[in-house]
């Protein structure tokens, strides 16, 4: 195996946690993980001791059972949350000549008053619409920048 070639390994999905799927790994520690580097393969019980690559990929893999993207539900509402992860992130990158820390705190004053409304599944959902956004970024700096929003926004701070 060279560096950057793909690799797939067994899991146990133990929870959804902060638009991640909580996992643990097979020397028993845990990670969390974007959902979409997941697939369901089937439940533990169904599965034989040894689960070989073609199985992975041709056998016991169940579309049924694979978590949608959520933005597949609805464009307008993944546009919306993907247009506002760019301008908070955009804000928050900024030097002080382009926005003033205080102009910008008064910019997302009411947003953030709106999104403290919203029930812990909606600020959940919104979360992973903004973490969704971020995850079609290529990694590097950009990326990181948003996905910061939820935790700017106290997102992540509820279970759903």
């Amino acid at each position: 195996m060279n560096p950057g070639d793909l690799a797939s390994t067994l899991v146990v999905f133990l929870e959804d946690r902060h638009a991640k799927a909580l996992v643990r790994l097979p020397n028993g520690t845990k990670t969390s993980l974007p959902h979409e580097c997941l697939d369901l393969v089937g439940a533990g019980e169904n599965l034989p001791d040894h689960v070989s690559r073609d199985d992975l990929t041709s056998g016991p893999v169940r579309e049924r059972y694979r978590r949608p993207v959520p933005s597949d539900g609805n464009p307008l509402l993944s546009t919306l949350a993907g247009a506002m992860a760019h301008l908070v992130a955009a804000v928050d990158t900024s030097t002080e000549e382009e926005a003033s820390p205080d102009a910008a705190s008064r910019w997302f004053e009411y947003p953030a008053y709106l999104f403290d409304r919203l029930s812990p599944v909606d600020r959940h959902r919104l979360a992973e619409l903004f973490h969704d956004a971020a995850m079609k970024e290529p990694e590097g700096p950009w990326r990181n920048a948003l996905l910061e929003v939820p935790d700017g926004f106290g997102l992540d701070e509820d279970e759903a």
